[in-house]
C-alpha cells in the first residue's frame, strides 16, 4: 500500500471517530487529493469535505458519500456500483463513463459548479456542468434531484428514477431511457434528441420547449405531460418503411459519431411531401432528390447536402441548414420563416474544435417568391442564387455578396446588411445549431 493511501485510511478512520462521536474524531477534508485508482468498499464518508478530488478509475463499490461535499470532483471512469450520493453536493463533478449502477444521488446536487481558474495573475471564474457522458446509470435513484444544466449525453439510464429530477436545459441526448421514470420531472428545455423513450413514464412530465429530434414518444407514457413548445416529431408511423429505416439507422450513426448506423442518403429519391418535421439529419445526403411541399419545420439539417435538390414549396421554418449545400437546388415558394443559413464550426473526429466556420452554399438556388423572413444568412455563399419576390424581412444577410446575386424585388425590410464581424464567437453559433 502506497504512503498516499495509507494516509488517506488513516483520515477515513479518524472520520468514522468523528461521526460516531467517538474521542479523536476528526472531519475528513482532502480538498485537491489525488486519489485516482483507489480503491474502498462498504465505508461511511458522509458528511466528509471531498472538493475537486481526483478519483478517477478509483473502485468505490457501496460507500456512502452522503451530504458530503464533493464540488468539482473527478470520478472519470470510476466504478460506483451501489454507492450513495443523498443531498451530496457534486455541482460540476465529472462523471465521465463511471459505471454508477443502482447509485443513490436522491436530492443531490449536480448543478453546473463555477470554477476559478488562475491565468495571468487574474481568476476568472468557468462555469462548469457535471458531467455524465457515456457514463452507465441503470437503476439508479435520481429522485428529486437537481440535474439543472448536467450532461447525460449517450448515457445508459435504463429503468432509472428521475420523479420529480430538475432537468432544466438537461442535455440526454442519444441517452437509453427504456423504463425510466420522469413522473412530475422538470425538463424544460432538455435537449432529448435521439434518446431511446421505449415503455418511458414522462407522465405530468414538464417537457415545455425541450428539443426531442428523431424521438419515438408513441411508447412513452406522456399522460397530463405539458409539450407546449416541444420540438418532436409526430408523424414516424406515416413515414415510407424505407425512408423510416433510414432515418433510425442515421439516428444510430449519428450517436455513435459514425460507429455505428450509417449515413442517410436520399439521392434522387422521390420524398414529395414527406414529414420530417423536427428530424435530425445533419451531414445526411439529399443530392438531387424531390422534396417538393416536404415539411422539415425545426428539422436538424446542418452540414446536409442538398445539391441540385427540389425543394419548391417545401416547409423550413425554424430549420437549422448551418454549413449545409444547397448549391443550384429549387427553394421557389419555399417557407423558411427564422431558418439557419449561417455558418457552422466545423469539429475533429473526437469532437473537439476544428477552429475552422464552414458557410452554407446557396449558389445558384433559386428562391423566388420564398418567405425567409428573419431567416440567418450570416456568411452564406449566394452566388447566381435568385432572390427575386423573395421575403427577407429581419433577414441577417451580413457577411453575403450581394451584387453576386439577384435581389431584384426581394422585400428586404429590416434585413441587417454589410460585413460580418471579425468576432463572431464560435460557441454562440454553436448554440445556434442546438
Amino acid at each position: 500500500m502506497t504512503d498516499r493511501a495509507t494516509d488517506f485510511l488513516k483520515q477515513v478512520r479518524d472520520h468514522l471517530f468523528y461521526l460516531k462521536l467517538r474521542p479523536g474524531g476528526v472531519r475528513l477534508q482532502a480538498k485537491g487529493a489525488d486519489l485516482s485508482g483507489f480503491r474502498l468498499k462498504g465505508f461511511t464518508l458522509n458528511s466528509s469535505v471531498l472538493t475537486q478530488v481526483n478519483f478517477s478509475d478509483a473502485e468505490l463499490e457501496e460507500v456512502s458519500f452522503n451530504m458530503s461535499d464533493l464540488f468539482g470532483s473527478n470520478f472519470t471512469r470510476a466504478v460506483l456500483v451501489g454507492s450513495c450520493f443523498v443531498r451530496a453536493d457534486l455541482r460540476g463533478a465529472n462523471f465521465l463513463k463511471a459505471n454508477l449502477r443502482r447509485t443513490d444521488f436522491e436530492e443531490a446536487d449536480l448543478r453546473p459548479g463555477q470554477i476559478l481558474t488562475f491565468s495571468s495573475g487574474k481568476p476568472p471564474e468557468i462555469r462548469q456542468r457535471t458531467n455524465l457522458q457515456d457514463a452507465t446509470l441503470e437503476g439508479v435513484n435520481f429522485k428529486n434531484a437537481d440535474l439543472s444544466h448536467a450532461d447525460l449525453a449517450n448515457a445508459g439510464m435504463k429503468g432509472t428514477d428521475f420523479a420529480g429530477a430538475h432537468l432544466f436545459a438537461a442535455n440526454l441526448a442519444g441517452a437509453d431511457l427504456r423504463e425510466a421514470n420522469f413522473t412530475g420531472a422538470k425538463l424544460k428545455r432538455a435537449i432529448l434528441s435521439g434518446a431511446a423513450l421505449n415503455q418511458t413514464i414522462l407522465r405530468h412530465a414538464d417537457l415545455r420547449d425541450a428539443v426531442l429530434r428523431n424521438v419515438d414518444l408513441a411508447g412513452a407514457d406522456t399522460a397530463g405531460a405539458d409539450l407546449n413548445g416541444a420540438i418532436y416529431m409526430k408523424g414516424t408511423g406515416n413515414l415510407p418503411p424505407e425512408v423510416r429505416q433510414m432515418l433510425e439507422a442515421h439516428i444510430q450513426w449519428i450517436n455513435s459519431a459514425g460507429r455505428q448506423g450509417r449515413r442517410a442518403d436520399f439521392t434522387g429519391m422521390d420524398l414529395r411531401g414527406v414529414d420530417l418535421t423536427a428530424a435530425d439529419l445533419s451531414g445526411a445526403v439529399f443530392r438531387g432528390a424531390r422534396m417538393n411541399e416536404a415539411s422539415l419545420a425545426h428539422a436538424f439539417l446542418s452540414l446536409a447536402d442538398f445539391g441540385g435538390a427540389a425543394l419548391c414549396g417545401a416547409k423550413l421554418d425554424q430549420a437549422i441548414l448551418t454549413g449545409a449545400n444547397l448549391m443550384d437546388a429549387d427553394l421557389s415558394g419555399a417557407h423558411a420563416g427564422d431558418a439557419d443559413f449561417g455558418l457552422v464550426e466545423l469539429r475533429n473526429p473526437d469532437g473537439t474544435p476544428a477552429g475552422r466556420l464552414w458557410p452554407t452554399n446557396l449558389s445558384g438556388a433559386k428562391l423566388e417568391g420564398a418567405d425567409l423572413r428573419g431567416a440567418r444568412l450570416t456568411g452564406a455563399k449566394i452566388t447566381k442564387a435568385m432572390f427575386e419576390n423573395a421575403n427577407l424581412a429581419s433577414a441577417d444577410l451580413r457577411g453575403c455578396d450581394e451584387f453576386s446575386a439577384n435581389l431584384g424585388r426581394a422585400y428586404l425590410s429590416g434585413a441587417r446588411r454589410g460585413t460580418l464581424s471579425a468576432s463572431t464567437d464560435p460557441e454562440k453559433l454553436q448554440l445556434l445549431a442546438i
